[in-house]
């Protein structure tokens, strides 16, 4: 009962934080807010590293997607913005924000079922991880473990989303109309290109091309099973 009601709070504080990012990202908050905050940041990082043992060790993947805003808001910090590399420390805490997002997300995607994958088109993670794998479009900031997972985790998607899970539970079919949608997140976003361009980065001994090579293949839908 007590991990459970944890679990809510940290639901609410990532929502509740997530929410003033987004109002500050529009204007309407003063330029200090709780989303510029040192200490908060910090707070939210604990926040999603909670969520996402949550999700890995007991796959809350359901409780993630039926609280009110809760998947929305880890898809909108995964792209949670640097600043001018003026505090290191600060761009380190933000960076922090951005990995915890994408691995509660992976792990959403790979612990959930067909309606969880669904629920993640639906929340634009398509185009999410596009960005956080693109240098170009105004997100330079990138490091490279974060560009290879970016690649990683929308190669991995579309692998299944194209042929089912059939390797471990919980299994579904293919899901074509997901594909679809994925595709024309990437699409919009420019990611296409940007995925070429990746595959002439051999930094990380070579991880990056070889991602850039699977997500290329997989909106090719031309890898083989298995492979």
């Amino acid at each position: 009962m007590q991990q459970e009601q944890e679990f809510y709070e940290t639901a609410r504080a990532i929502v509740s934080f997530t929410d003033s990012y987004t109002l500050n990202k529009l204007g309407k908050q003063n330029e200090q807010t709780e989303s510029e905050s040192t200490s908060s940041i910090t707070k939210i990082c604990s926040s999603l590293q909670f969520l996402r043992n949550q999700v890995l060790e007991i796959n809350m993947c359901k409780q993630v997607i039926h609280i009110p805003k809760l998947l929305k808001s880890l898809t909108t910090l995964v792209t949670f913005r640097l600043s001018t590399h003026i505090d290191l420390d600060v761009d380190n805490q933000r960076l922090k924000v951005r990995s915890w997002n994408s691995d509660c997300l992976r792990w959403i995607q790979q612990l959930g079922d067909e309606q969880d994958q669904s629920e993640l088109v639906n929340n634009g993670y398509g185009r999410v991880m596009s960005i956080s794998f693109s240098t170009a479009g105004g997100v330079g900031e990138e490091q490279d473990e974060e560009i290879r997972n970016g690649l990683h985790c929308i190669q991995y998607f579309l692998r299944e989303l194209h042929a089912g899970r059939n390797d471990y539970q919980p299994y579904f079919q293919p899901l074509p109309l997901l594909v679809r949608n994925t595709e024309e997140q990437i699409e919009e976003e420019g990611a296409d290109e940007e995925i070429d361009a990746q595959m002439n980065n051999n930094r990380l001994d070579g991880g990056i091309f070889y991602y850039a090579k699977w997500a290329k293949t997989a909106i090719l839908n031309r890898f083989i099973l298995g492979g």
